[in-house]
């Protein structure tokens, strides 16, 4: 199914937010991103990672309303240095007709002022975390994913295809993609905690693995196994 094109703006370039532009641009959408210092866009620009960068300050009313930040899809707000920026930049947005809103909140305080400025979603990330709202906002979830900490995750992942018909020992996932299998759900049912080698997995099944984000990313689009 062909995925379509969205136009998105993301506002700070720390590691949320250059991890949630990334995702977005991956998967084949426009990306503007702006930062306030030029070093730091100049690197996303070297690292030809987005389709966009500039050095613009977010809290300049003028110079957002250049962009036409309207039109965009989507704004996501991923300031982390500076609450009073973070919410000068997101009111900013809100008086220029922005309808969706992201926003990144460092403290309760902070996500409770974003509120009341009419932020659709906020969230309170750890850096690994902009991949996985990035993968929310496009509608990946065949992954829903929930961080333990920056590098480990549990997610549940649809049973792919190549592994139809097989026992959980014949699929070898944690030897090949370095994942333990917590749990699987069978269509229509709940998780079942009981899980042996002889399993018989269903074209259906849901499995509730636990592992490091890249190697959940890896088995669900089944590239390349870490060990061949």
């Amino acid at each position: 199914m062909m995925i379509k094109k969205k136009n998105f703006l993301v506002i700070g370039l720390g590691r949320f937010g250059s991890n949630v532009a990334r995702v977005f641009y991956e998967n084949g959408h426009d990306i503007l991103a702006i930062d306030n210092s030029m070093e730091v866009v100049q690197s996303i620009i070297d690292s030809k990672t987005i389709n966009d960068a500039v050095q613009l300050d977010a809290t300049d009313s003028n110079s957002l309303k250049k962009l036409e930040v309207e039109k965009f899809e989507a704004v996501i707000v991923a300031i982390g240095s500076s609450i009073e920026d973070s919410v000068l930049t997101t009111a900013n947005l809100r008086e220029l007709g922005v309808k969706k809103i992201i926003a990144k909140a460092s403290t309760e305080m902070h996500g409770k002022i974003l509120e009341k400025l009419g932020v659709e979603k906020i969230v309170y990330p750890e850096a690994e975390m902009g991949r996985s709202l990035a993968k929310q906002i496009l509608g990946l979830n065949t992954l829903d994913e929930f961080a333990l900490n920056e590098n480990v995750s549990i997610a549940e992942v649809a049973l792919p295809k190549e592994f139809h018909g097989k026992t959980l020992s014949e699929t070898n996932i944690r030897l090949t993609y370095n994942l333990n299998i917590l749990a699987i759900r069978r269509s229509g049912g709940d998780f079942s905690l009981t899980v042996t080698p002889q399993t018989s997995l269903q074209p259906d099944d849901y499995l509730l693995v636990i592992g490091n984000h890249e190697n959940i990313e890896r088995f669900q689009h089944l590239r390349e196994p870490l060990i061949k």
